[in-house]
């Protein structure tokens, strides 16, 4: 008999654990983040370099403001580090 108390006690435990549970409310939803606003930062400089490489002979050809100021060619001196481009005659 001890064990039939037992069990219905438990069965009355579980029961009133399992009503008190689904009668409290949930807890209130997290308010959203704020949405911070970036303004855009300042536009980049307009594209006044052009850079036309030919990979069939590896000549780059560079133009500054629509104007020809030369190429590099990959035959310029060592001591030019980066090289500079030089007026190149094109056939």
């Amino acid at each position: 008999m001890d064990c039939i108390k037992l069990l219905s006690r438990v069965s009355a435990l579980a029961a009133a654990m399992i009503l008190v549970s689904c009668a409290t409310p949930p807890p209130p939803a997290p308010e959203p983040a704020p949405v911070v606003y970036m303004p855009p930062g300042d536009p980049p400089p307009p594209d006044e370099w052009n850079i036309f490489p030919d990979p069939t002979t590896g000549q780059v050809d560079i133009y500054h403001k629509g104007d020809y100021v030369g190429a590099v060619t990959g035959k310029e001196p060592d001591s030019e580090d980066p090289p500079l481009p030089h007026p190149v005659q094109t056939h």
